[in-house]
This record gives C-alpha cells, structure tokens and sequence, in this order.
C-alpha cells in the first residue's frame, strides 16, 4: 500500500508569509541546492510529521478535525534566528497552547502511523535526501513531545538569517505533502481557527 509523508503545520499569515519569503530569497540555498518559497513550498511551523497510509489521508483529517475543533489561533512569538546543520531557522517561543496542540496531535495519530521510505515525498521536484526520510521517521522518538522544537525553517545555506522579535496570530492549520528538506508542499488539507 502506498504511503505519504505528511506535516501538520501552521501556516502563516500572508504578512508574515512575506516576511518570511524575502528572508528566503537572501539564503544562498547553497548553490543551489536549496528551496524557494513559492505557491507549493509553504513556510510553516512543524506541529507533527508521520508517514500514512495514502488511503487514510480521510481518517487522518477526520481525527485533525477533531483536535482542532474549536480551539482558538494561535498566538505565536518568534524571538530569534538560529542556524541549525544545514538550515537556516526562526525560533518560535514555546507556549502551553502549541505545546498542547503539537501533544495531541501526534497522541491522535500514532495509531495511522506506518514505516514508510522516499517514495512517500512529494515527487515532482529534486527528490527527497536520506536526511528527510529519517527525519520523518525518528520524528516521533527525536522531535516531538519534551524535544518539540517549534521554529520556521527560512531555508538552507550558510548565509544567517537575523531578525528582531515579533508577534503574529496564525489561524491557519494544514496538512501537507512533504517534499525535500521536509518542505511543506501541496496541500492536503486545510483548517481555520
């Protein structure tokens, strides 16, 4: 059966989008071999990663449905930029609303997680890095509950990326296809808070 990679992320409000897309521009993408934000490449906040079921998308945006029903935007504060192994980064303040949300996502969906390989990224761009395979897959055990790391990825390169503090409301929840350097792709699913 086939499976997909998926992120369950905040998207941003078109001025932060904007923000975030001429921080993107100025990233070396290391001589190519980078990203661009555009209309199929969404700057986010991660909230989970899995690998389904392809056929289960439906039941998997039914249990989203759920979680998300009713809650409130989300108020997020980005306070700095990082530079992670091969990322630039926004780092996003953890609060008790998004800990929660990032919690109960990934205890509604472990149930449809499955292994899955880089057949299960987005195909129509530069394929998925080993990298992005086993990051989806140790996403649960490396990057999720006391290790949830919340932040926007701006791009990859050596080039830093600094910012001021700001705010931003986002109302914005989707579920989208992941493709290499665990972008955000095609959306799958989308909900408003």
């Amino acid at each position: 059966m086939p499976t997909i990679a998926i992120d369950l992320a905040v998207l941003l409000p078109t001025d932060i989008r904007a923000v975030v897309e001429r921080m993107n521009a100025r990233v070396d993408g290391a001589a190519g071999h980078g990203f661009r934000f555009d209309a199929t490449h969404h700057p986010h906040v991660t909230l989970s990663q899995h690998f389904i079921n392809a056929d289960r998308i439906t039941d998997v945006c039914t249990r989203v449905s759920i979680v998300l029903s009713g809650l409130l935007p989300l108020n997020l504060h980005v306070t700095g930029s990082r530079e992670g192994r091969t990322a630039q980064v926004l780092v996003i303040a953890q609060t008790q609303p998004l800990q929660r949300l990032h919690e109960r996502l990934m205890d509604t969906l472990v149930t449809n997680e499955v292994p899955g390989d880089a057949d299960a990224f987005q195909q129509d761009d530069t394929p998925p890095r080993n990298a992005d395979v086993a990051w989806v897959t140790r996403f649960r055990t490396d990057a999720s509950v006391a290790r949830f790391d919340p932040h926007i990825t701006v791009g990859i390169g050596p080039d830093p990326v600094t910012t001021d503090p700001f705010s931003f409301t986002a109302r914005t929840i989707a579920a989208c296809r992941l493709g290499r350097f665990c972008t955000c792709r095609d959306q799958l699913a989308c909900w408003t808070l």
